[in-house]
């Protein structure tokens, strides 16, 4: 936690600062999901400045263990599962990465002829293609979307009512990860458009992380290509590895 620009002194106030505020977190003094004292009363509560108190809570923020909501306070982060949250992993990538809890998921869904556009998605001619938007949800409030392009001409969507949500929704969330055989992802920070704005309603973030997720099947074929959309402030990327 040493940075070039700061002397030796107020690194180790701020550092130990950062200490005894994770060791309060640790010994469950402030649980998951609690506010913290304003920073009037935990800077005199630990006998520094305030100055020296928000850095230590900035490399808290950074570290993931604190959450800044705005006008409201610092809170305890709920903590993942680890075996969740790799990226790693084969699975739905926006549960891997958006910071909010989804407590459900809204999909609209269209069919969509042959067009340049999909056969170039797919890399291949086919002939009808499922536009499927997503929308997570928190209490009925959006906290990001996935727009995707699901191929039909491969075995497997024939076990899958369309004309059921429910059934199309479980297919593209749990399903195709078992389905299909590799995933591709692809992170891009971009800038909030209209398109953007409309599909995530309620969020008044300037910028998205954008994941493009491509799923192909044992043969090599892509199978479905989405892109998520999380407000840049609501994600967080992990991904683990070993020697």
């Amino acid at each position: 936690m040493v940075e070039n620009n700061r002397s030796n002194g107020r690194v180790t106030r701020y550092a130990i600062a950062y200490n005894k505020i994770l060791k309060m977190i640790k010994d469950g003094l402030y649980p998951e999901g609690s506010k913290f004292p304003t920073e009037p009363i935990l800077a005199e509560q630990l006998g520094i400045s305030r100055s020296t108190l928000r850095q230590a809570l900035r490399l808290l923020q950074e570290d993931g263990i604190l959450e800044a909501k705005k006008g409201i306070g610092n809170f305890v982060r709920k903590t993942l599962n680890i075996d969740n949250i790799g990226m790693e992993r084969m699975s739905n990538p926006f549960y891997m990465s958006c910071i909010d809890p989804i407590d459900h998921v809204d999909i609209e869904m269209e069919v969509q002829v042959s067009s340049e556009h999909i056969d170039r998605i797919f890399n291949r001619k086919t002939p009808v293609a499922l536009a499927i938007y997503r929308y997570y949800k928190n209490e009925n409030c959006i906290k990001g979307s996935c727009f995707s392009h699901v191929a039909t001409d491969f075995e497997y969507i024939n076990s899958i009512d369309l004309n059921k949500h429910d059934e199309v929704l479980n297919f593209l969330e749990h399903g195709i990860y078992e389905y299909g055989l590799s995933s591709a992802l692809e992170i891009r920070l971009v800038p909030a458009t209209e398109y953007i704005k409309e599909a995530n309603t309620g969020n008044e973030s300037s910028y998205y992380q954008m994941i493009i997720e491509r799923i192909s099947d044992t043969t090599g074929n892509i199978i479905a290509y989405s892109k998520y959309y999380i407000p840049f402030e609501r994600a967080i990327f992990k991904v683990f590895r070993k020697q």
